[in-house]
């Protein structure tokens, strides 16, 4: 069992490159370097070690999150989109399909109600050139966005108002 989560924890890690591709506050070499200093614990404290990758992972995702981010897939997907770290602050939020979709954001912290509900409810051809919605994060916290409904090819983005 140790090893299986030793793993999962291991994989996280090697995935976390992907997560990291902001300089803003992104130290990923001494990132790297303590969460292997954490793996070295795991037989001797567990529950402390795994909070502490915890930790680590989530100050990462934070601080080496992309101001833009998109995704896309295909109809018939029902993706969940997340973890997102979403710093304080607005964001554009931009579906385009050529079909219907339904897009609802769902946070597992206190970030505000425009991160507790629909964001996206649109027919087939509403989204055509782009359907925007301006929403706003109260604080830091992570978010998962639940994609429905999907009719036709889509692409979600979103960007960070500076």
């Amino acid at each position: 069992m140790k090893r299986l989560i030793l793993l999962a924890v291991l994989a996280l890690f090697c995935a976390m490159p992907a997560f990291l591709q902001d300089e803003r506050n992104c130290d990923t070499a001494s990132l790297k370097a303590t969460i292997r200093a954490q793996l070295q614990e795991i037989e001797d404290d567990p529950i402390s070690a795994f909070n502490e990758i915890i930790q680590l992972s989530l100050g990462g995702l934070f601080g080496c999150s992309d101001d833009r981010q998109t995704f896309s897939g295909q109809a018939g997907a029902q993706p969940v989109l997340g973890p997102l770290a979403l710093h304080e602050g607005f964001y554009i939020v931009k579906l385009t399909t050529e079909g219907s979709a339904r897009v609802e954001a769902v946070s597992l912290e206190s970030c505000g109600k425009d991160l507790i509900s629909i964001l996206f409810n649109t027919a087939a051809g509403q989204a055509i050139n782009g359907a925007e919605n301006l929403i706003q994060a109260e604080a830091d916290c992570t978010v998962y966005l639940e994609v429905s409904k999907i009719s036709a090819s889509w692409t979600l983005e979103i960007d960070r108002v500076q």
